[in-house]
């Protein structure tokens, strides 16, 4: 790899890790060690079936339980959603009556995520999910998949496409952490400070961390008493888990981000807060072939804040990636042969 693009590759390690590791307090280890999952969504878990015509599905990773949900149609094409930090497989459900019709849909907890097991001496890097997830997905999945990560999902998913290529049929990188953009946001920025707006401690940091990943402020003030108990009883795992996002880096001797040869595409939000759209522009860099697509109005969670949008423009993207022939000596996907209602402008 060119040092221009190890450089852009490592621009947001280099940047918060050495800064937020020295200046954050690290969490109890107590605490963490004797965390518990306890949802304030349990009654959803056991009705997903009814709800959502999703079913709940598990199997041991590593010895530990990785929970899923399946569904939409079972002749589709298969889909696979990764959710961020401090999310959950929940996360996708707005997208549900734009896909389920016509996509078979997989939505994990990553593990350590959700109702998929933690355990306090597990590693929890980059590079360990990635591990997980292909593990899983050669067990579980039907053949290649459309991957779709938000924020840390993108940037496990981006990782997935590039080492394991034959697990993912295509991948969306959406608000996709692993980069850093010309633009730093006040999240970024707290993080060299020591301050981790991810992490709430209380119902004013839960409101802080909803306003800050999304642009609709009365949506955040909705969810905010529904996502309290599940924010603020993680607040020492999701420190433990984070610190081990920086602590853990990508190993240089595997594929990153610039090796990644499947139809890409790059779909942000511009208003995030807390991956500046920036960010869209390094892998657009580090990804030439991958398509981008600005969306105005949005934050960090464009499938929350926008679905039918969204949806609309994977539906767009999985079905011009299928049917689109590429000309010799041509990367899959280059910007050159794709259609211009792909092709990076805002909407």
């Amino acid at each position: 790899m060119s040092n221009l693009l190890s450089n852009l590759e490592r621009g947001f390690i280099d940047a918060v890790g050495p800064a937020y590791l020295a200046r954050a307090k690290a969490p109890c280890p107590e605490r963490v060690r004797s965390w518990r999952y306890r949802s304030f969504m349990p009654l959803l878990h056991r009705l997903h079936g009814t709800l959502t015509g999703l079913r709940s599905c598990h199997c041991l990773i590593e010895g530990r339980k990785l929970v899923w949900l399946q569904g939409g149609n079972p002749a589709g094409e298969p889909v696979l959603l990764l959710h961020g930090f401090g999310a959950s497989k929940e996360n996708w459900l707005p997208l549900l009556p734009f896909l389920a019709r016509r996509y078979q849909l997989f939505m994990p907890d990553l593990p350590g995520w959700g109702e998929s097991h933690f355990h306090a001496d597990a590693a929890y890097g980059l590079d360990h999910q990635v591990a997980r997830l292909a593990e899983w997905m050669r067990q579980k999945l039907p053949g290649p998949v459309h991957v779709v990560g938000s924020s840390m999902g993108g940037g496990i998913a981006g990782l997935l496409a590039a080492r394991h290529p034959d697990l993912v049929r295509t991948v969306t990188l959406m608000n996709a952490a692993g980069v850093a953009g010309h633009t730093t946001t006040r999240f970024e920025r707290g993080l060299q400070q020591g301050r981790n707006g991810l992490i709430a401690h209380n119902m004013m940091g839960v409101l802080g961390l909803l306003n800050s990943v999304m642009e609709n402020r009365a949506l955040a003030l909705l969810m905010a008493p529904a996502m309290y108990w599940d924010l603020v009883s993680r607040r020492d795992v999701n420190e433990h888990m984070f610190r081990h996002l920086l602590q853990h880096e990508p190993a240089p001797d595997l594929a990153t981000f610039s090796a990644i040869a499947a139809p890409a595409f790059i779909l942000w939000g511009e208003q995030d807060r807390v991956l500046h759209v920036s960010c869209g522009d390094t892998f657009k860099t580090l990804i030439p072939h991958a398509r981008f697509k600005r969306l105005r109005g949005v934050g960090h969670l464009p499938m929350v804040e926008r679905p039918r949008v969204t949806a609309r423009l994977l539906r767009r993207f999985w079905r011009e990636s299928r049917g689109a022939e590429q000309p010799a000596g041509t990367a899959a996907g280059d910007m050159s042969a794709a259609p211009a209602s792909l092709a990076g402008e805002a909407v």
